[in-house]
């Protein structure tokens, strides 16, 4: 059968014509490569581009095979250099998962075509294996001789026992520019899938047919051949406030639905979401780490033992949540399963999502608290299908309370972490309550992100800056000093977190409010020495009044965006300083009051200064930004914004000696 896959393979990559109302598209054979690609210089569909995909083929096809059903993947790509900015495209790496078991890894030929045409093999010596963790490896490969005017040309083949996704989603969208970007997918008669696709705009090539297939392992069987193709694609780059690229790439991905076997009755993936709640609630890695108290005894022992059974019932949520995030460290790994239980979790005192938080699920509900897990895609997994119900879109677990209204989230990864808040990256929209009688997804919304400094001091004529500072950090900024002090002495990191474009600022007298009061605003006052904060020239003062601030720089870099600005949390920034200028000198001119709102009430800027007397001024810069998601066409209005808060973030008054 991987003798006649291949064959097909093979076969694709012959010259054919492929032809939909929009696109004529030739593929070209493995190591062929037109005259005209080889004198190609830029790309046309993307200025700037340093390289360019010239096509990129998959094909991805459901078989049968002496281990069962398997996904055989092919994978070929041809990709130009433009320019030596470039070269970094002849390091290659690609991602697999690492047990044999259930993916393998089979073929490997990569090549360079010089710009004269002269084809050049690249060697396995230039091929490394790379296990970066007990999950994941990848075949890393580097390609000599690379340079300005080359095709690199590589393929590939995978089989892989991850039927329910057709091995992985198919992007036809790369960080540089595609010019033609192609996926077939074979599927035998017996299997039903969800596609779950997205698309700037309809597919240049969409067709499907149907063969039969004959395979040494099984009787014929028809299949269903669907091919989809993409061209012309910008590159798409990462950027700022964003929750994952992969979510507005051009992809396709797939979810199995329903296999039907003749002769048998058919077994639904895709059922409901009750079905799904009631499977995961009795699955021994998930459910039963909760309800099975065999599973968490030593926990519900130790826990006991460490707080009191007297403790007042409306304390006990912040007790559980802390009791397991100080007894648990975090390991880093986002889980929905547990991977043995959560007493070898608590015994090894290390553990992946899944462990902490059903740890804290099943000691809520041993309190005899309405304690749900909560299944979450982070922000760097994906977006989330209300409509389908897979386990496989979520990559991770929160406890979820039904307390008071609206119930309560619990995330045990950080013990500096108050009871209602989750890590930045749980912030996804919302998430899926696994309850086989209520298994209802609820909005999640994030806490406000909020930062004040409130300053008090006097310049000299040297330029010199003295004077008493607050900081005030709420919401997730207060979680964020609080976890970042640990360890840390209180100088230090106040300095390293406080006016970091003044490098000779000196602070002391530092004194912390509320820094174990985890619900509560995180407050600190020190006294701080600037020196060189005004530039002395002739008789004037130049003076930047405000010295640190949520942003200082216009993060938003690129003059326009095709996907959305999306924010974590709401922001809340504000700077007040009163300002005793030096003796004999005036501010020559107040600088204009400024203010902006974003489109539908998103946020605003406030910038003013102000004179208190002649010796006196105080400078005042509010903002705050309300809406997490601003669409592209939003974007220039956005940009704006960043850009008048940090011409007031840098803005200089001009003190003159009288």
């Amino acid at each position: 059968m991987l003798k006649t896959l291949l064959s097909v393979f093979l076969l694709w990559g012959s010259f054919h014509t492929i032809v939909s109302a929009q696109v004529t598209y030739k593929l070209e054979k493995w190591g062929k490569v037109s005259e005209a690609d080889l004198k190609l210089t830029h790309c046309s569909f993307d200025s700037g581009a340093s390289s360019m995909i010239l096509q990129d083929v998959g094909s991805m096809e459901l078989t049968y095979t002496r281990d069962g059903w398997r996904v055989l993947f092919n994978h070929r790509r041809r990709i130009k250099i433009f320019d030596e900015t470039a070269l970094d495209q002849g390091n290659l790496r690609i991602l697999y998962r690492a047990d044999k078991d259930v993916e393998k890894f089979k073929e490997l030929d990569i090549q360079l075509i010089l710009p004269n045409g002269e084809v050049q093999k690249v060697k396995s010596d230039n091929v490394f294996t790379e296990k970066i963790n007990k999950y994941v490896s990848a075949k890393k490969v580097f390609i000599p001789n690379l340079q300005k005017g080359c095709i690199v040309e590589y393929r590939y083949e995978l089989e892989s026992a991850f039927i329910a996704s057709l091995y992985e989603t198919w992007f036809f969208q790369q960080d540089i520019p595609v010019r033609w970007s192609q996926l077939s997918t074979t599927i035998p008669q017996y299997f039903t899938y969800v596609y779950l696709m997205h698309a700037p705009r309809k597919f240049d090539l969409n067709e499907n047919h149907q063969e039969s297939i004959t395979s040494a392992f099984t009787n014929p069987y028809g299949a269903s051949v669907t091919t989809f193709g993409l061209s012309h694609l910008p590159g798409i780059k990462d950027e700022p406030f964003i929750t994952t690229l992969e979510d507005y790439r051009a992809h396709i991905g797939f979810q199995l639905s329903e296999v039907i076997v003749p002769g048998r009755s058919s077994e639904k993936y895709l059922t409901s979401w009750e079905e799904l709640a009631k499977k995961m609630e009795e699955d021994e890695d998930f459910g039963a780490q909760y309800k099975n108290d065999g599973k968490f005894d030593k926990i519900w022992s130790a826990f006991r033992e460490a707080v009191p059974e007297n403790t007042p019932r409306a304390e006990l949520p912040e007790k559980v949540l802390r009791f397991v995030s100080t007894n648990i460290q975090w390991n880093g790994e986002n889980r929905r399963y547990s991977e043995a239980s959560l007493n070898a979790a608590f015994t090894k005192k290390s553990g992946s999502t899944a462990d902490l938080n059903l740890a804290v699920v099943a000691l809520l509900r041993k309190l005899k608290f309405d304690a749900i897990p909560m299944l979450i895609s982070t922000r760097e997994h994906g977006m989330m299908y209300d409509l389908y119900p897979f386990a496989d879109q979520f990559n991770t677990v929160v406890a979820f309370m039904l307390e008071g209204e609206g119930g309560q989230l619990l995330d045990a990864t950080n013990p500096k972490r108050p009871v209602g808040w989750m890590r930045a990256e749980c912030y996804n929209g919302q998430g899926w309550l696994v309850d086989q009688k209520r298994p209802n997804w609820v909005d999640i919304n994030a806490p406000e992100f909020s930062e004040t400094w409130l300053g008090s001091a006097k310049l000299n004529e040297e330029g010199v800056l003295e004077g008493h500072y607050t900081i005030i950090k709420s919401g997730p900024a207060a979680t964020q000093w609080r976890t970042e002090l640990e360890g840390e002495k209180e100088d230090a990191f106040i300095k390293s977190n406080f006016a970091a474009e003044f490098p000779e600022r000196m602070v002391d007298s530092i004194a912390f409010s509320e820094r174990n009061q985890l619900d509560k605003p995180l407050k600190v006052d020190f006294h701080c020495v600037v020196p060189n904060a005004a530039t002395p020239v002739n008789d004037f003062l130049y003076l930047r009044p405000v010295l640190d601030y949520f942003v200082v720089k216009n993060p938003l870099k690129n003059p326009h965006r095709s996907f959305p600005v999306n924010f974590t949390y709401p922001y809340k920034s504000q700077y007040v300083l009163n300002l005793e200028l030096p003796k004999g000198y005036l501010l020559e001119e107040i600088p204009p009051a400024a203010r902006i709102s974003l489109p539908e009430n998103g946020g605003k800027i406030q910038f003013s200064v102000g004179k208190a007397d002649e010796n006196h001024i105080q400078v005042i810069l509010k903002m705050n930004i309300s809406k997490l998601e601003f669409l592209p066409s939003e974007y220039d209005a956005l940009k704006q914004f960043f850009d008048l808060m940090t011409e007031k973030v840098q803005l200089q008054l001009a003190l003159k000696k009288a």
